[in-house]
């Protein structure tokens, strides 16, 4: 049997208590620090379907956790990407049988917003590939967000972590340009949805416009009119990024000119989080000074 001497038992232990202490720390932190809630809600370019886990930045340290709203809604989760990977309800938001999730926006998104405001973000899968208005608004896609939604509501209560704000981000539109939708009728839905999600207790929406079809400039045009300008009528409604209408180069987008890549992906998350960040700072700073 081997003894240690005195002293490094002493050290062993103390190394073995400085440990606990750290994680009791880290989680006392975690429930005492207030977190805004982000919905990242949409379809196949949310979902990050022709995305890349690997080629996603790293976390920014505390920047942002995930709520597994149905596979673990027990727990919250540090960030990673692919996000969102198994958040399949079946009959609602369910990728499954239409696309693999391999990448997304969303810690690109989470870090730029931490960078703005200081706040962690809990972030909550939410969207569907080619998932149209008609779809979220009728077949139940809508419900789903919200009881995703009720659940890290109740979670964060449950562990006393401060909720500050609750917001969503909305990634689609390409189907309903497929459908040929008008301006008034994508405006139309979108109002119903984003007053469906504030009785949820939703604050605001942040927009990011979708991307233009190179060989067909006119296909999408209505949509991204619409997205602008709810944008500028609705007190719900933000727009976070135009970027996406830019990245057309073979780099960032998939062969059938659709999906972007993970190098796109990251651009529009930080261009998103940042500028929907700016905008969160702004509102608190009007706040206090009323």
């Amino acid at each position: 049997m081997i003894r240690l001497p005195k002293n490094k038992k002493i050290i062993i232990i103390l190394s073995a208590l400085c440990c606990i202490l750290m994680v009791v720390f880290t989680k006392y932190q975690r429930s005492r620090r207030p977190m805004d809630v982000i919905l990242f809600m949409g379809q196949s370019n949310m979902s990050g379907a022709n995305g890349d886990a690997s080629a996603a930045p790293a976390l920014t340290k505390g920047a942002g956790y995930e709520y597994r709203a149905v596979t673990d809604p027990a727990d919250l989760y540090v960030l990673e990407e692919p996000f969102g990977v198994n958040e399949h309800r079946e009959g609602a938001l369910d990728d499954r049988e239409i696309l693999d999730r391999l990448g997304s926006l969303v810690t690109a998104f989470v870090n730029a917003y931490y960078e703005k405001t200081g706040t962690p973000v809990v972030a909550i899968s939410a969207s569907r590939g080619s998932s149209s208005l008609n779809g979220w608004l009728n077949k139940g896609l809508k419900e789903d967000a919200a009881a995703r939604l009720g659940g890290a509501k109740e979670y964060m209560e449950m562990k006393h972590i401060p909720v500050r704000h609750i917001y969503m981000v909305w990634f689609q539109g390409e189907a309903d340009a497929n459908l040929k939708l008008t301006t008034e009728e994508y405006k139309e839905g979108m109002s119903t949805l984003v007053s469906y999600m504030e009785e949820q207790g939703v604050e605001q929406c942040f927009v990011i416009q979708i991307g233009q079809d190179v060989e067909d400039p006119d296909h999408g045009r209505e949509i991204r009119a619409a997205q602008l300008e709810i944008c500028e009528e609705s007190r719900l409604c933000t727009l976070a990024s135009e970027l996406p209408a830019a990245l057309n180069e073979a780099d960032m987008k998939d062969q059938g000119r659709v999906h972007f890549t993970q190098k796109a992906l990251n651009q529009i998350g930080t261009d998103a989080g940042s500028r929907a960040g700016a905008w969160v700072q702004a509102l608190e700073e009007t706040e206090k000074e009323e």
